[in-house]
């Protein structure tokens, strides 16, 4: 069995990937099986069954965070028995207790966000609305509005959670320090808290056409960043 794995922060690239394998298999006449839904349940019987066809198989699996570790080292010790493809997709960075019970010589893709995204993000905070304005533009030169907005808010819910119980934050130590500074400008969680209620008016906003999500945003910044 092949096995090619799809990782990183970049999620519109690596859907990009995922979505011409899916092409390319149904181009092919593969047959496509899909793993995904709840605790994934008897992957090595999934693995095992055959076309009833004789096709080819591409098999994706989105969700290997579920699977049973018993079962991940199942394919770890099988996989070279086993026909067909394997897609392991996964939004965002794999953990490492996963990444060690996969196989080593699977093929490993791992998409991650621009540098010039993650200084937007970083300059999102009070007294620093210049520089924050001119990243946003310039990082939306060549990214999707709609994806830079999602990372904002989910930007924004990281730091009210490293005030609100750090612990849970499962960061590495180097991004629960960074994420500390930037928290260190908005004197407390309340100032959060009240952009995050913004972001997300903003959202039913632009989906309902009352205005552009581009200008949105831009207010946003003038406004609560002062």
């Amino acid at each position: 069995m092949k096995i090619i794995l799809l990782s990183g922060d970049y999620l519109t690239k690596s859907y990009e990937r995922l979505t011409k394998f899916m092409e390319v298999a149904k181009n092919r006449g593969w047959e496509i099986i899909s793993l995904d839904g709840g605790v994934v349940e008897n992957l090595p019987e999934k693995l095992s069954t055959s076309s009833l066809f004789q096709r080819e198989i591409l098999y994706l699996l989105r969700e290997v965070n579920k699977v049973k570790k018993n079962d991940l080292k199942w394919l770890n010790k099988n996989f070279n028995n086993l026909g067909g493809t394997l897609i392991i997709y996964q939004e965002g960075n794999l953990s490492r207790d996963v990444s060690l019970l996969l196989p080593k010589e699977i093929k490993k893709e791992e998409f991650k966000l621009p540098r010039l995204i993650f200084n937007f993000l970083d300059s999102f905070y009070p007294g620093n609305i210049q520089n924050c304005l001119k990243l946003l533009h310039q990082v939306l030169k060549n990214e999707p509005l709609e994806f830079v907005f999602a990372l904002l808010g989910r930007h924004l819910k990281d730091l009210y959670w490293i005030l609100d119980d750090p612990k849970t934050l499962r960061y590495e130590s180097w991004r629960k320090e960074k994420i500390l500074r930037q928290v260190k400008h908005f004197n407390g969680q309340e100032k959060i808290a009240e952009i995050i209620g913004l972001l997300a008016k903003i959202d039913i906003q632009s989906k309902t056409s009352e205005a552009n999500l581009t200008d949105l945003l831009d207010h946003l910044i003038i406004t609560k960043l002062e």
